[in-house]
């Protein structure tokens, strides 16, 4: 009898940490403006990170990564980005969230693969960083 309550007990106690939400998109705030897209630097441009006007010209399966916003989901793992020059299409698994609940209004570098399908460019995510 002692062992099954310690074993209740355990249970009840350990249900907090199973209902821990494991981060993702959230579209309750507006995306800003593309103009301020910035990462805390005035007056230059970073030279680390490409732009998604350059990854529409790049060839299939290229590593890219971008700066901007998530600002909407268009399906299950597809969502759209936006940087200062454009938009692209990307899928972010859940995997990949790290735990943070991501909006619109925060600034995420991304890191992948370019896919071309068609005229249709998009990146596969397979590194997400929160600013």
């Amino acid at each position: 009898m002692k062992k099954l309550t310690i074993a209740a007990l355990l249970t009840v106690m350990t249900l907090p940490a199973f209902a821990e939400d494991n981060g993702g998109f959230k579209a309750d705030e507006p995306a800003p403006p593309p103009q301020k897209q910035d990462a805390g630097i005035r007056g230059s441009e970073d030279a680390r990170g490409a732009t998604v006007e350059l990854a529409r010209t790049m060839r299939q399966d290229a590593w890219v990564t971008l700066e901007g916003h998530i600002i909407k989901k268009t399906g299950k793992d597809q969502f759209e980005f936006r940087d200062k020059t454009g938009t692209v299409g990307i899928t972010v698994g859940g995997n990949r969230w790290n735990g943070d609940d991501v909006t619109p209004e925060d600034l995420v570098m991304i890191s992948g693969r370019v896919k071309h399908e068609g005229k249709q460019t998009h990146v596969v995510v397979e590194h997400l960083l929160k600013q």
